[in-house]
Protein backbone atom coordinates (compact mmCIF):
# COMPACT_ATOMS: atom_id res chain seq x y z
CA UNK A 1 0.00 0.00 0.00
CA UNK A 2 0.96 3.72 -1.05
CA UNK A 3 0.00 6.44 0.61
CA UNK A 4 0.83 10.18 0.16
CA UNK A 5 -0.39 13.31 2.15
CA UNK A 6 -1.79 16.24 -0.15
CA UNK A 7 0.18 19.47 0.11
CA UNK A 8 3.17 20.67 -1.44
CA UNK A 9 3.80 23.81 0.30
CA UNK A 10 3.47 22.07 4.09
CA UNK A 11 4.95 18.77 5.98
CA UNK A 12 3.52 15.59 3.94
CA UNK A 13 4.59 11.72 4.32
CA UNK A 14 4.05 8.69 2.45
CA UNK A 15 4.90 4.77 3.22
CA UNK A 16 5.34 2.07 0.80
CA UNK A 17 6.76 -1.66 0.96
CA UNK A 18 9.64 -2.91 -0.44
CA UNK A 19 9.67 -6.68 -1.66
CA UNK A 20 12.64 -6.44 -3.23
CA UNK A 21 16.51 -5.83 -2.58
CA UNK A 22 16.07 -4.19 0.58
CA UNK A 23 19.97 -3.34 0.16
CA UNK A 24 19.05 -1.05 -2.79
CA UNK A 25 16.71 0.56 -1.22
CA UNK A 26 19.08 0.98 2.17
CA UNK A 27 21.91 2.32 -0.09
CA UNK A 28 19.93 4.95 -1.81
CA UNK A 29 18.32 6.71 1.13
CA UNK A 30 22.04 6.50 2.67
CA UNK A 31 23.81 7.65 -0.08
CA UNK A 32 26.53 10.45 0.91
CA UNK A 33 26.13 12.48 -1.66
CA UNK A 34 22.45 13.20 -0.39
CA UNK A 35 23.34 13.23 3.10
CA UNK A 36 26.46 14.88 3.54
CA UNK A 37 26.41 18.12 5.18
CA UNK A 38 29.78 19.18 7.28
CA UNK A 39 29.20 21.88 7.67
CA UNK A 40 25.94 22.33 9.49
CA UNK A 41 25.93 18.61 10.83
CA UNK A 42 27.72 19.56 13.89
CA UNK A 43 25.16 21.88 15.22
CA UNK A 44 22.74 18.60 15.70
CA UNK A 45 24.94 16.93 18.56
CA UNK A 46 25.29 20.18 20.37
CA UNK A 47 21.58 19.91 20.90
CA UNK A 48 19.93 18.53 24.04
CA UNK A 49 17.37 16.40 22.21
CA UNK A 50 19.15 14.63 20.35
CA UNK A 51 21.47 13.75 23.23
CA UNK A 52 18.49 11.79 24.91
CA UNK A 53 17.44 10.24 21.81
CA UNK A 54 18.67 6.80 21.66
CA UNK A 55 20.33 6.41 18.30
CA UNK A 56 23.70 5.94 16.33
CA UNK A 57 24.67 8.55 13.72
CA UNK A 58 27.28 8.53 11.28
CA UNK A 59 29.53 10.90 11.62
CA UNK A 60 29.47 14.03 9.01
CA UNK A 61 26.47 12.52 7.17
CA UNK A 62 22.75 12.94 8.05
CA UNK A 63 22.65 9.05 8.55
CA UNK A 64 21.33 7.99 11.82
CA UNK A 65 20.12 4.52 13.14
CA UNK A 66 17.50 2.90 15.65
CA UNK A 67 18.48 -0.53 16.85
CA UNK A 68 20.68 -1.49 14.76
CA UNK A 69 23.93 -0.38 13.20
CA UNK A 70 24.66 2.63 11.03
CA UNK A 71 26.93 0.83 8.53
CA UNK A 72 26.15 -3.02 8.73
CA UNK A 73 22.38 -2.13 8.81
CA UNK A 74 21.11 -4.39 5.40
CA UNK A 75 23.24 -6.99 7.77
CA UNK A 76 21.11 -6.43 11.25
CA UNK A 77 17.95 -6.48 9.67
CA UNK A 78 18.92 -9.38 7.64
CA UNK A 79 20.09 -11.29 10.83
CA UNK A 80 16.73 -10.65 12.35
CA UNK A 81 14.84 -12.09 9.34
CA UNK A 82 16.99 -15.46 9.43
CA UNK A 83 16.24 -15.16 13.59
CA UNK A 84 12.96 -16.31 12.87
CA UNK A 85 12.97 -17.42 9.42
CA UNK A 86 11.06 -14.50 7.40
CA UNK A 87 13.33 -13.92 4.80
CA UNK A 88 10.32 -13.42 2.04
CA UNK A 89 7.23 -11.56 0.54
CA UNK A 90 7.33 -8.00 2.30
CA UNK A 91 10.98 -7.71 3.55
CA UNK A 92 10.47 -3.39 4.52
CA UNK A 93 9.07 -0.32 4.49
CA UNK A 94 10.42 3.10 2.94
CA UNK A 95 8.78 5.84 4.56
CA UNK A 96 9.59 9.58 3.68
CA UNK A 97 8.92 12.92 5.21
CA UNK A 98 8.93 16.28 3.11
CA UNK A 99 8.86 19.81 4.88
CA UNK A 100 7.66 22.99 2.94
CA UNK A 101 11.38 24.64 1.45
CA UNK A 102 13.22 27.35 3.10
CA UNK A 103 11.38 26.77 6.07
CA UNK A 104 13.65 24.09 7.90
CA UNK A 105 17.23 23.37 8.76
CA UNK A 106 19.16 20.12 8.23
CA UNK A 107 19.65 19.28 11.75
CA UNK A 108 16.16 20.38 13.11
CA UNK A 109 14.73 18.08 10.02
CA UNK A 110 17.07 15.05 10.83
CA UNK A 111 15.86 15.41 14.52
CA UNK A 112 12.06 15.69 13.95
CA UNK A 113 12.63 12.74 11.83
CA UNK A 114 14.66 10.92 14.75
CA UNK A 115 12.03 11.25 16.83
CA UNK A 116 9.59 10.17 14.57
CA UNK A 117 11.22 6.70 14.03
CA UNK A 118 11.48 6.85 18.05
CA UNK A 119 7.90 7.07 18.77
CA UNK A 120 6.70 5.53 15.70
CA UNK A 121 9.22 2.19 15.34
CA UNK A 122 11.61 2.57 18.35
CA UNK A 123 10.18 -0.23 20.22
CA UNK A 124 10.05 -3.03 18.04
CA UNK A 125 11.87 -2.15 15.22
CA UNK A 126 15.14 -1.64 13.25
CA UNK A 127 15.03 1.68 11.01
CA UNK A 128 17.64 3.58 9.21
CA UNK A 129 16.96 7.58 9.22
CA UNK A 130 18.43 9.78 6.61
CA UNK A 131 18.13 13.64 5.81
CA UNK A 132 18.58 14.49 2.32
CA UNK A 133 19.72 17.74 1.63
CA UNK A 134 21.03 17.82 -1.87
CA UNK A 135 17.89 19.47 -3.12
CA UNK A 136 15.45 22.43 -2.44
CA UNK A 137 12.96 20.38 -0.35
CA UNK A 138 14.78 18.86 2.43
CA UNK A 139 13.20 15.61 3.61
CA UNK A 140 13.87 12.79 5.76
CA UNK A 141 14.00 8.67 4.53
CA UNK A 142 12.99 5.93 6.78
CA UNK A 143 13.38 2.44 5.90
CA UNK A 144 11.86 0.58 8.02
CA UNK A 145 12.66 -3.93 9.04
CA UNK A 146 8.99 -5.75 8.28
CA UNK A 147 10.40 -8.30 10.94
CA UNK A 148 10.60 -7.19 14.76
CA UNK A 149 13.54 -7.91 16.74
CA UNK A 150 11.74 -7.83 19.97
CA UNK A 151 8.81 -10.24 19.01
CA UNK A 152 9.29 -11.86 14.98
CA UNK A 153 6.38 -10.29 14.31
CA UNK A 154 5.71 -8.06 11.05
CA UNK A 155 4.92 -4.81 11.07
CA UNK A 156 1.72 -4.55 9.16
CA UNK A 157 0.88 -1.47 7.28
CA UNK A 158 -2.78 0.00 7.22
CA UNK A 159 -4.80 3.26 7.39
CA UNK A 160 -4.51 3.53 11.02
CA UNK A 161 -1.09 2.51 11.17
CA UNK A 162 -0.11 5.44 8.66
CA UNK A 163 -2.42 7.76 10.51
CA UNK A 164 -0.77 7.21 13.60
CA UNK A 165 2.68 8.08 11.80
CA UNK A 166 0.82 10.98 10.30
CA UNK A 167 -0.25 12.60 13.20
CA UNK A 168 3.14 12.17 15.34
CA UNK A 169 4.67 13.52 12.28
CA UNK A 170 2.05 16.52 12.40
CA UNK A 171 2.47 16.83 16.10
CA UNK A 172 6.07 17.34 15.63
CA UNK A 173 5.90 20.00 13.44
CA UNK A 174 3.45 21.90 15.46
CA UNK A 175 5.77 21.79 18.33
CA UNK A 176 8.58 22.91 16.35
CA UNK A 177 6.38 25.88 14.54
CA UNK A 178 6.57 23.96 10.74
CA UNK A 179 4.13 23.62 8.01
CA UNK A 180 1.14 20.56 8.72
CA UNK A 181 -0.97 19.44 6.06
CA UNK A 182 -4.26 21.24 6.71
CA UNK A 183 -7.62 19.24 7.43
CA UNK A 184 -9.56 21.11 4.36
CA UNK A 185 -6.56 19.44 1.97
CA UNK A 186 -6.79 16.29 3.64
CA UNK A 187 -10.34 15.83 3.73
CA UNK A 188 -9.94 15.83 -0.45
CA UNK A 189 -8.75 12.12 0.25
CA UNK A 190 -10.86 9.42 0.17
CA UNK A 191 -10.15 7.71 3.32
CA UNK A 192 -10.88 10.16 6.56
CA UNK A 193 -7.25 9.37 8.70
CA UNK A 194 -8.48 11.49 11.56
CA UNK A 195 -11.10 8.69 12.13
CA UNK A 196 -8.84 6.26 12.29
CA UNK A 197 -6.81 7.61 14.65
CA UNK A 198 -9.40 8.22 16.76
CA UNK A 199 -10.36 4.99 17.04
CA UNK A 200 -6.89 3.91 17.67
CA UNK A 201 -6.67 6.61 20.46
CA UNK A 202 -9.84 5.22 21.74
CA UNK A 203 -8.54 1.41 21.85
CA UNK A 204 -5.17 1.80 23.10
CA UNK A 205 -4.10 1.20 26.68
CA UNK A 206 -1.20 3.81 26.88
CA UNK A 207 -3.84 6.37 25.89
CA UNK A 208 -6.88 5.78 27.80
CA UNK A 209 -4.76 5.24 31.19
CA UNK A 210 -3.16 8.41 30.33
CA UNK A 211 -6.58 10.66 29.54
CA UNK A 212 -7.89 9.07 33.22
CA UNK A 213 -4.59 10.10 34.95
CA UNK A 214 -4.54 13.66 33.18
CA UNK A 215 -8.31 14.36 34.32
CA UNK A 216 -7.52 12.86 37.80
CA UNK A 217 -4.58 15.44 38.19
CA UNK A 218 -6.72 18.68 36.66
CA UNK A 219 -9.36 17.92 39.47
CA UNK A 220 -6.67 17.70 41.93
CA UNK A 221 -4.64 20.89 40.91
CA UNK A 222 -5.22 24.15 42.56
CA UNK A 223 -3.17 25.73 39.60
CA UNK A 224 -1.98 25.40 35.90
CA UNK A 225 1.94 24.36 37.62
CA UNK A 226 0.61 22.31 40.44
CA UNK A 227 -1.46 20.28 37.45
CA UNK A 228 1.93 19.80 35.70
CA UNK A 229 3.92 18.83 39.51
CA UNK A 230 1.42 16.12 39.81
CA UNK A 231 1.61 14.59 36.50
CA UNK A 232 4.99 14.57 37.46
CA UNK A 233 4.71 12.38 40.71
CA UNK A 234 2.29 10.05 38.55
CA UNK A 235 5.73 9.16 36.66
CA UNK A 236 5.13 11.38 33.39
CA UNK A 237 8.14 13.46 31.45
CA UNK A 238 6.13 16.75 30.21
CA UNK A 239 7.52 19.02 26.91
CA UNK A 240 5.85 22.07 26.05
CA UNK A 241 6.90 23.81 22.89
CA UNK A 242 4.46 26.55 21.29
CA UNK A 243 1.62 26.19 23.28
CA UNK A 244 1.68 22.70 22.53
CA UNK A 245 1.61 20.03 25.49
CA UNK A 246 2.92 16.52 24.80
CA UNK A 247 3.96 13.84 27.84
CA UNK A 248 5.08 10.27 27.72
CA UNK A 249 5.87 7.76 30.34
CA UNK A 250 8.18 4.90 30.81
CA UNK A 251 8.06 2.09 29.37
CA UNK A 252 6.54 3.65 26.40
CA UNK A 253 8.65 5.54 23.79
CA UNK A 254 5.26 7.65 22.27
CA UNK A 255 4.97 11.12 23.62
CA UNK A 256 0.80 11.84 23.25
CA UNK A 257 0.01 15.03 22.01
CA UNK A 258 -3.34 15.73 24.05
CA UNK A 259 -5.02 18.40 22.54
CA UNK A 260 -4.47 16.32 19.67
CA UNK A 261 -5.40 12.93 20.95
CA UNK A 262 -8.40 14.00 23.57
CA UNK A 263 -9.33 17.04 22.10
CA UNK A 264 -10.02 21.32 22.77
CA UNK A 265 -10.59 20.31 26.32
CA UNK A 266 -6.99 19.09 26.57
CA UNK A 267 -4.89 23.03 26.08
CA UNK A 268 -3.23 24.96 28.59
CA UNK A 269 -5.94 27.70 28.28
CA UNK A 270 -8.77 24.67 29.11
CA UNK A 271 -6.86 23.04 31.65
CA UNK A 272 -6.37 25.96 33.28
CA UNK A 273 -10.31 26.98 32.96
CA UNK A 274 -11.14 23.44 34.14
CA UNK A 275 -9.24 23.03 37.21
CA UNK A 276 -10.87 26.68 38.44
CA UNK A 277 -14.49 24.06 37.37
CA UNK A 278 -13.26 21.40 38.70
CA UNK A 279 -12.38 19.59 42.51
CA UNK A 280 -11.14 16.36 43.42
CA UNK A 281 -9.86 14.79 46.58
CA UNK A 282 -5.92 15.43 46.52
CA UNK A 283 -4.19 11.79 46.95
CA UNK A 284 -1.06 11.83 49.25
CA UNK A 285 1.48 10.23 47.63
CA UNK A 286 1.12 10.48 43.90
CA UNK A 287 3.89 9.03 42.77
CA UNK A 288 2.71 5.61 44.32
CA UNK A 289 -1.04 6.20 42.30
CA UNK A 290 -2.73 3.62 40.66
CA UNK A 291 -4.49 4.47 37.44
CA UNK A 292 -6.72 1.62 38.26
CA UNK A 293 -7.61 1.81 41.65
CA UNK A 294 -10.29 4.92 42.78
CA UNK A 295 -8.46 6.32 46.25
CA UNK A 296 -11.12 6.90 49.05
CA UNK A 297 -10.97 10.03 51.42
CA UNK A 298 -12.84 10.01 54.67
CA UNK A 299 -13.28 13.67 55.93
CA UNK A 300 -13.36 14.37 59.12
CA UNK A 301 -16.59 16.26 61.04
CA UNK A 302 -16.02 19.41 62.08
CA UNK A 303 -15.36 19.45 65.82
CA UNK A 304 -17.38 22.09 67.71
CA UNK A 305 -15.79 22.00 70.71
CA UNK A 306 -12.45 23.63 69.40
CA UNK A 307 -13.04 26.49 67.04
CA UNK A 308 -9.12 27.19 66.50
CA UNK A 309 -8.79 23.34 65.60
CA UNK A 310 -11.74 23.54 63.22
CA UNK A 311 -10.17 26.34 61.59
CA UNK A 312 -6.61 25.12 61.24
CA UNK A 313 -8.16 21.40 59.93
CA UNK A 314 -9.80 23.68 57.15
CA UNK A 315 -6.83 25.28 55.92
CA UNK A 316 -4.49 22.19 55.67
CA UNK A 317 -8.22 21.04 53.62
CA UNK A 318 -7.63 23.77 51.78
CA UNK A 319 -3.87 22.98 50.98
CA UNK A 320 -4.35 19.68 50.38
CA UNK A 321 -7.42 20.00 48.10
CA UNK A 322 -9.38 17.47 49.73
CA UNK A 323 -12.23 19.43 50.45
CA UNK A 324 -16.10 17.68 50.44
CA UNK A 325 -17.71 18.29 47.59
CA UNK A 326 -20.54 20.48 49.25
CA UNK A 327 -17.87 23.13 50.61
CA UNK A 328 -17.35 26.05 48.55
CA UNK A 329 -14.60 25.81 46.13
CA UNK A 330 -11.16 27.97 47.54
CA UNK A 331 -8.70 29.00 45.78
CA UNK A 332 -4.93 29.68 45.86
CA UNK A 333 -3.45 33.57 45.46
CA UNK A 334 -0.78 33.83 42.88
CA UNK A 335 1.34 34.76 45.53
CA UNK A 336 0.19 31.89 47.59
CA UNK A 337 0.92 29.50 44.63
CA UNK A 338 4.52 30.72 44.13
CA UNK A 339 5.05 30.01 47.62
CA UNK A 340 3.81 26.68 47.41
CA UNK A 341 5.58 25.66 44.66
CA UNK A 342 9.13 27.04 46.36
CA UNK A 343 8.36 25.36 48.96
CA UNK A 344 8.15 21.97 47.33
CA UNK A 345 11.22 23.03 45.80
CA UNK A 346 12.90 23.36 49.04
CA UNK A 347 11.53 20.10 50.64
CA UNK A 348 13.13 18.02 47.54
CA UNK A 349 16.24 19.96 48.38
CA UNK A 350 16.18 18.76 52.35
CA UNK A 351 15.67 15.40 51.09
CA UNK A 352 18.90 15.20 49.27
CA UNK A 353 20.72 16.81 52.38
CA UNK A 354 18.99 14.85 54.81
CA UNK A 355 19.47 11.12 52.72
CA UNK A 356 23.13 11.98 52.37
CA UNK A 357 24.17 13.67 55.44
CA UNK A 358 25.51 16.46 54.00
CA UNK A 359 25.60 19.34 56.77
CA UNK A 360 29.04 21.60 55.65
CA UNK A 361 29.12 23.51 52.28
CA UNK A 362 32.20 21.49 51.66
CA UNK A 363 30.56 17.96 51.81
CA UNK A 364 27.86 19.95 49.07
CA UNK A 365 30.79 20.52 47.02
CA UNK A 366 32.42 17.21 47.28
CA UNK A 367 29.16 15.40 46.87
CA UNK A 368 28.84 17.65 43.82
CA UNK A 369 32.19 16.85 42.26
CA UNK A 370 31.55 12.97 42.70
CA UNK A 371 27.89 13.36 40.93
CA UNK A 372 29.75 15.26 37.73
CA UNK A 373 32.49 12.25 38.05
CA UNK A 374 29.74 9.74 38.52
CA UNK A 375 28.02 11.32 34.96
CA UNK A 376 31.02 11.27 32.58
CA UNK A 377 32.01 7.94 33.72
CA UNK A 378 28.51 6.59 33.45
CA UNK A 379 28.69 8.09 29.78
CA UNK A 380 31.68 6.88 28.82
CA UNK A 381 30.49 3.80 29.69
CA UNK A 382 27.39 4.03 27.69
CA UNK A 383 29.36 5.20 25.09
CA UNK A 384 31.21 1.69 25.06
CA UNK A 385 27.94 -0.45 25.56
CA UNK A 386 26.52 0.80 22.19
CA UNK A 387 29.60 0.49 20.16
CA UNK A 388 29.45 -2.77 21.55
CA UNK A 389 25.85 -3.48 21.04
CA UNK A 390 26.65 -2.27 17.11
CA UNK A 391 29.17 -5.21 16.43
CA UNK A 392 27.60 -8.37 18.38
CA UNK A 393 25.62 -10.55 16.55
CA UNK A 394 23.59 -12.67 18.90
CA UNK A 395 20.13 -11.44 19.79
CA UNK A 396 20.34 -12.42 23.54
CA UNK A 397 23.34 -10.79 23.87
CA UNK A 398 22.19 -7.66 22.31
CA UNK A 399 19.21 -7.51 23.99
CA UNK A 400 21.31 -7.77 27.78
CA UNK A 401 23.34 -4.95 26.56
CA UNK A 402 19.93 -2.76 25.66
CA UNK A 403 18.83 -3.14 29.10
CA UNK A 404 22.38 -2.27 30.84
CA UNK A 405 22.31 0.83 28.21
CA UNK A 406 18.79 1.35 29.44
CA UNK A 407 19.26 1.34 33.15
CA UNK A 408 22.99 3.51 33.25
CA UNK A 409 20.24 6.00 31.06
CA UNK A 410 17.68 6.30 33.82
CA UNK A 411 21.04 6.37 36.46
CA UNK A 412 22.39 9.41 34.86
CA UNK A 413 19.14 11.42 34.47
CA UNK A 414 18.56 10.79 38.34
CA UNK A 415 21.96 12.27 38.74
CA UNK A 416 21.58 15.16 36.88
CA UNK A 417 18.58 15.80 39.00
CA UNK A 418 20.43 16.00 41.68
CA UNK A 419 23.09 17.80 40.62
CA UNK A 420 20.50 20.56 39.93
CA UNK A 421 19.18 20.27 43.35
CA UNK A 422 22.78 20.95 44.72
CA UNK A 423 23.29 23.72 42.37
CA UNK A 424 19.82 25.20 43.95
CA UNK A 425 21.44 24.80 47.48
CA UNK A 426 24.53 26.13 46.60
CA UNK A 427 22.62 29.16 45.42
CA UNK A 428 20.16 29.22 48.17
CA UNK A 429 22.66 28.93 50.82
CA UNK A 430 24.86 32.43 49.54
CA UNK A 431 21.56 34.49 50.03
CA UNK A 432 20.92 32.72 53.86
CA UNK A 433 24.43 33.29 54.65
CA UNK A 434 23.89 36.94 53.94
CA UNK A 435 20.90 37.48 55.56
CA UNK A 436 22.44 36.09 58.83
CA UNK A 437 25.04 37.92 58.37
CA UNK A 438 23.09 41.08 57.89
CA UNK A 439 20.98 39.72 61.23
CA UNK A 440 24.23 39.66 63.46
CA UNK A 441 25.48 42.98 62.32
CA UNK A 442 21.99 44.53 63.02
CA UNK A 443 22.34 42.46 66.33
CA UNK A 444 25.31 43.87 67.23
CA UNK A 445 24.54 47.69 66.32
CA UNK A 446 21.72 47.17 69.02
CA UNK A 447 24.16 45.57 71.67
CA UNK A 448 26.57 48.69 71.20
CA UNK A 449 23.54 51.20 71.47
CA UNK A 450 21.92 49.40 74.55
CA UNK A 451 26.30 49.67 76.70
Amino acid sequence: MIIFDIGVLMATTGIWKITTRLDHVINYVTNIDKTINANSYKELHNMKEYEKLDCNTEELCYVSSINCSTHNAYKDMMFTKEQYNKKDKILGYHAFQSFKEGEISADKAHLIGLKLAEEMWGDRFEVIVTTHVNTNHIHNHFVINSVSFKDGKKYHDSHESYSIMRNISDSLCEEYGLSVVQKESSLKSKVNYDNYYKGYVSRDNYHTLTKADIDRAIGMAYSYNDFENIMLKMGYEINIRYGKISIRKEPYKKNIRIERAFGSDYTIEAIEKRIENTLLPRVPFLEELNSNNKQKVKFKKKSNTNKNMSKLFNYYCYLLKVYPQKNPRKFLSKELQKEVKEMDKISEQTKLLLNNKIKTYEQLLLYKENLDTDIKELSSKREYLWKKYNKTKGEDTRISIKEEINTISKTINLKKKELKLCNGIESRSNVIEKNIEEIENTTDREKDMLK
